[in-house]
């Protein structure tokens, strides 16, 4: 399973050399169609998710920006 998402280094056993991948967390590495099990992964560099980013996907706030304004006297 996957720990973290971000981009792999992918090692095959003799067929191929090695190449970047992205994988995401919580997926399983697939085996390779050549090599089988015989494929391994390395993590080159985490990156999360859109999905995992807190910034981008939590709780949806509204925040104010302007200023309040003052009643008119005699307004009423």
């Amino acid at each position: 399973m996957v720990p973290v998402s971000g981009i792999y280094t992918v090692v095959h056993e003799v067929h191929r050399e090695e190449h970047p991948t992205i994988a995401i967390r919580g997926e399983e590495f697939p085996s390779c169609r050549v090599c089988r099990d015989e494929v391994r992964f390395y993590v080159a560099q985490v990156v999360p998710h859109v999905t995992h980013d807190f910034d981008l996907t939590g709780p949806s706030v509204y925040v104010f920006r302007g200023r309040a304004k003052a009643a008119k006297k005699g307004c009423g």
